[in-house]
C-alpha cells in the first residue's frame, strides 16, 4: 500500500464516529479495502473488461481511492468512453487512471479512480477527464457484493448524482 493511500485511510479513519445514526468507523478502513478488491479482480481470469458495456447510463459517481467521490458525466466517442468528473482531486492528489467497475450483468457501478500506472496489459476503454488532465480508464467485472460493507454508505452513492 502506497504511503499516501496509507496515510489517507488513517484520516478516513479518523473523520469516522459510531455513535447512533453515524457511520461506523470501520467503514474508513472497508473502503481502502473495496478500492484494493477492485484492483485485485485484474488478477482473475475473465473480469477485465475489453471493451465498455452496450448499456451506459448518462451519469455516474467517480471515487478517488480513499477520498471523495463526484458526479460524473457519460459518453462515448465513437468505441471510446469518455468520464467527465464535475470536481477537482484534492491538492497535492496526482490521478494516474480510472477504473470502471460493472456488476454480472454489465451494469455499471460506477469509477474508482487511483494515483500511479493503469494495470498492465489491461485494455483501454477510454478516458477519464478530471482537474484539467485526460487519464486512462480501464474496467473490470466485480461482484457488488466484494465491495460492499452493508453496514456502511455506498462506495458509489447514488446521492451524489441528486
Amino acid at each position: 500500500m502506497s504511503h499516501r493511500l496509507w496515510l489517507a485511510s488513517i484520516l478516513v479513519l479518523a473523520g469516522c464516529d459510531s455513535g447512533e445514526g453515524r457511520v461506523p468507523a470501520t467503514c474508513g478502513l472497508a473502503a481502502v479495502a473495496a478500492a484494493t478488491t477492485l484492483l485485485e479482480q485484474f488478477t482473475i481470469p475473465n473480469r477485465t473488461l475489453a471493451a465498455p458495456p452496450g448499456s451506459l447510463p448518462e451519469r455516474t459517481v467517480a471515487r478517488i481511492a480513499a477520498d471523495g467521490a463526484y458526479p460524473a458525466l457519460v459518453g462515448r466517442t465513437d468505441s471510446l468512453l469518455v468520464i467527465g468528473v464535475e470536481g477537482n482531486p484534492p491538492a497535492g492528489t496526482t490521478l494516474g487512471f480510472g477504473v470502471l467497475a460493472v456488476d454480472g450483468a454489465d451494469r455499471v457501478l460506477g469509477v474508482m479512480l487511483y494515483e500511479g500506472n493503469p494495470i498492465p496489459g489491461a485494455p483501454r476503454l477510454g478516458d477519464v477527464s478530471v482537474g484539467g488532465s485526460s487519464i486512462p480508464l480501464i474496467g473490470v467485472q466485480v461482484e457488488h457484493a466484494a465491495i460492499t460493507d452493508p453496514s456502511c454508505p455506498s462506495l458509489f452513492p447514488d446521492s451524489i448524482l441528486q
